[in-house]
């Protein structure tokens, strides 16, 4: 386990080392280089100056950068989770509808969105507005 692993990390630096690097200036580095054009103001300038502060500036930029990470993750699972409930109850309408097992139903699904170049949520949220259209009203009473 120790070799794949110790094999899998050379392999991910090779991939590393084989992309173009493209030198990106640190915050403090970009502040400075601005200075050149533009006064910065007194406890700015302190700060780029002392190693403390430029310490401190580099912190807090690579929290904010994870801290968009996770959030971009976060995003990302939630909008997973929306689609697959729409395909879900997409699914749940079709079995009902069509006399389907959940596997048949979610080849349909899938099939339909293929033919027409639709995404399965996108599919699976026309499936659930058209459902919508076609309930039959209730009559109303007459009394």
């Amino acid at each position: 386990m120790c070799h794949r692993k110790i094999a899998q990390a050379q392999n991910d630096l090779e991939q590393l080392n084989a992309q173009p690097y493209r030198y990106t200036p640190a915050p403090c580095e970009q502040l400075l280089a601005l200075s050149d054009t533009q006064p910065l103001g007194g406890l700015t300038a302190n700060a780029l100056t002392s190693s403390l502060g430029r310490s401190l500036i580099e912190l807090t930029h690579a929290h904010s950068q994870r801290l968009q990470g996770l959030s971009d993750e976060l995003e990302n699972t939630r909008k997973a989770l929306r689609e697959r409930k729409l395909i879900e109850r997409a699914k749940g309408l079709i079995m009902a509808h069509q006399a389907m097992t959940e596997e048949e139903a979610y080849r349909f699904l899938r099939k339909t969105s293929m033919d027409q170049s639709k995404s399965m949520a996108d599919m699976a949220q026309s499936i659930l507005d058209l459902s919508a259209m076609l309930v039959p009203k209730k009559p109303k009473n007459t009394h």
